[in-house]
């Protein structure tokens, strides 16, 4: 299967967080078919406050934040 490393590294953190990704997005306040399209790279089209809106739900370490930006902006196709 092949994952983008956003959709990778938020998957590790939500089953760290025992949420689901859908679960997620209705707690983010986003429908869930337009939040797996941001996570799975078939939109670009983020929300501003994406990022502070999975943080709110999850809340998420320091480190988490930055992982997954960094996973947004610089990451890539992996294969699983």
């Amino acid at each position: 299967m092949v994952m983008n490393e956003f959709e990778h590294t938020l998957t590790n953190i939500v089953e760290k967080h025992d949420v689901s990704m859908d679960e997620l997005a209705k707690q983010a306040g986003y429908d869930p078919l337009f939040f797996r399209n941001i996570v799975s790279g078939k939109s670009r089209q983020m929300p501003v406050d994406f990022f502070v809106r999975v943080d709110d739900v999850l809340d998420l370490s320091a480190e988490e934040k930055d992982a997954l930006v960094r996973s947004w902006a610089f990451g890539v196709e992996r294969w699983d």
